[in-house]
């Protein structure tokens, strides 16, 4: 028997999610030494392009950062300006539309 757990627990799961044309993967470093900030990371497979959102957050252990990527994601979901960013600078207009378009068809 196959169980859906929904995409935030897919996220809390397993720390990635694929869906449509995109990898979407929460990075996360537990160092004891000095804490990293979490990092959302975006693939794009028809482009072959990486994206990350370019936001700073403090989180103290893998549920924190998994809430803020929970937290990005519906915001880009529901039409919020949210930075993304490639190495060549912000990510065109198109594929934030895509990204968006393909988020809103996961299901709650």
């Amino acid at each position: 028997m196959v169980v859906d757990l929904g995409w935030r627990e897919e996220l809390r799961k397993e720390g990635f999610l694929d869906v449509g044309d995109f990898i979407i993967e929460l990075i996360y470093v537990n160092c004891p030494c000095e804490p990293i900030p979490p990092a959302l990371a975006i693939y794009d497979k028809k482009e072959n392009e990486w994206y990350r959102v370019d936001e700073i957050t403090e989180a103290n252990n893998y549920t924190e950062a998994c809430d803020w990527a929970i937290e990005v994601i519906e915001r880009i979901r529901n039409g919020e300006e949210v930075k993304i960013v490639s190495l060549d600078g912000p990510a065109p207009p198109k594929v934030i539309a895509k990204l968006r378009k393909t988020l809103q068809k996961l299901l709650d």
